[in-house]
Order: structure tokens, then C-alpha cells, then sequence
């Protein structure tokens, strides 16, 4: 069976560096690239987040692609009180890979020559703000009739969200983005709310090698 081509764009906090380590785990997926995009922390940190996931899961050969600093307007926002300051808990010592293992092709330019490369073939799958996306398709117009589906975190059904009263952090870190993506993407779309996301979260407690390990707070 041919494996899932994915095209994956993140602003690596803890929760992106666990759908990143879910997805090189599987062994139906093949992930094409990883393009970075300002959020749960700065772009520069974002960047050598998802090259530290990498490392640990000896991946490094997955192509890592530094994209947009800041939103389409207004002000950049973060979320270091809740993914710590460098958005990975600010756990000491990790050995961060240096920003050198970029490619040098921007994250924009890398997601329109990776989809055009395999037409019809590509998920996409974004949990950060949708900059990257919306600026993709910006530039290319003809965007959503080469992806095979979209997957988006973000959003909220019921009004509740978990930056503002009322506001979803991904969405909320670029909203004209978001609305540039929702509104010109017809390709098949599935969009993971705060709600349901909320619902469906990883539990504490995991398993290894057939032993119940302990409750505790989860570190990476």
C-alpha cells in the first residue's frame, strides 16, 4: 500500500511536538517537509523545536523549512506562559540541532514546489496559525485544486476559546489568514476545533513495554 504523503506546517509547541512524533511513528505516512510559522513561540524558536523533535526521533533527514514571522497584519502573539518560553516546557539541556539544518528555501516557496511536485498526492496538515497557507495561496491561486485534502487545528464551534473569552489561539494569531484559507480552499477540508480537540487530548498516562507507568505531569 502506498504510504500518506503529508505536508506538515506547525509553530512547534508541546502539542506539536507530539502530533509530529504521532505521525513519524506511523508507518503508513511519509512526511514530505515540515514548514514553521510564527505561534506558540518565535519562528526561531519554532524552527529549532521541530529539529529537536526530529533528533530525538532520528528523522533528521525530513526537510525543515523556516516560513513566516508574523501574521498577515497586527501584532505577533505567543503563548510562552502555557508551552514555556521557548515552547518545549523550557526543559533544560536539550541539544538543540542548530538552525544551519534549515534548507534555505522559504516555507511558502518549499509548500508550493512540494505540492506541484506531487498534484493530487499531498495532505496537508496545519496546527499552527495558517500564515504559511495563506500565503501560499496568494501566490499561487491554483493551490487547493493540487492538495488532496486540508487538515486544520483550529477554530471553536461553541464560542468558548482558550486564549480570549472567546478567541482559538491558532486562529486568533492570524485571523485574516485563517480567513483567506476557510474561504478559498475547496479541496476536502477537516477542521480540529478547541473543542474537539479538547476532547480527544492525549492522556497522562501512556505505556511501555506492557507496564502501567505512573501519572505525572508529562515533560519532554
Amino acid at each position: 500500500m502506498a504510504k500518506k504523503l503529508l505536508l506538515v506546517d506547525v509553530d512547534c509547541g508541546v502539542d506539536d511536538a507530539q502530533a509530529l512524533m504521532l505521525a513519524l511513528a506511523a508507518p503508513d505516512v511519509e512526511i514530505l517537509g515540515i514548514t514553521c510559522c510564527h505561534g506558540n513561540s518565535t519562528l526561531e524558536n519554532v524552527c529549532r523545536n521541530v529539529l529537536c523533535v526530529l533528533k530525538c526521533c532520528n528523522r533528521l533527514e525530513i526537510p525543515v523549512y523556516g516560513g513566516a514571522s508574523r501574521p498577515l497584519l497586527g501584532k505577533n502573539i505567543h503563548a510562552s506562559e502555557y508551552h514555556g518560553v521557548d515552547g518545549l516546557g523550557d526543559v533544560p539541556d536539550l541539544e538543540f540541532p542548530g538552525l544551519e539544518a534549515l534548507k534555505k528555501e522559504h516555507a511558502v516557496l518549499a509548500i508550493l514546489r512540494i505540492v506541484s511536485e506531487h498534484p493530487g498526492q499531498v495532505t496537508f496538515v496545519a496546527t499552527g496559525p495558517l500564515t504559511n497557507l495563506a500565503l501560499a495561496f496568494n501566490m499561487d491561486p491554483t493551490l487547493p485544486q493540487k492538495i488532496k485534502s486540508l487538515f486544520i487545528m483550529g477554530g471553536n464551534m461553541e464560542s468558548r476559546g482558550n486564549y480570549t473569552a472567546c478567541g482559538e489561539f491558532n486562529f486568533l494569531c492570524d485571523p485574516e489568514a485563517a480567513y483567506v484559507v476557510l474561504n478559498s480552499f475547496d479541496c476536502p477540508t477537516c477542521i480540529s476545533t478547541w473543542e474537539f480537540t479538547f476532547k480527544n487530548m492525549l492522556p497522562w498516562t501512556f505505556t511501555r513495554s506492557g507496564s502501567p507507568r505512573t501519572p505525572r505531569r508529562q515533560t519532554l
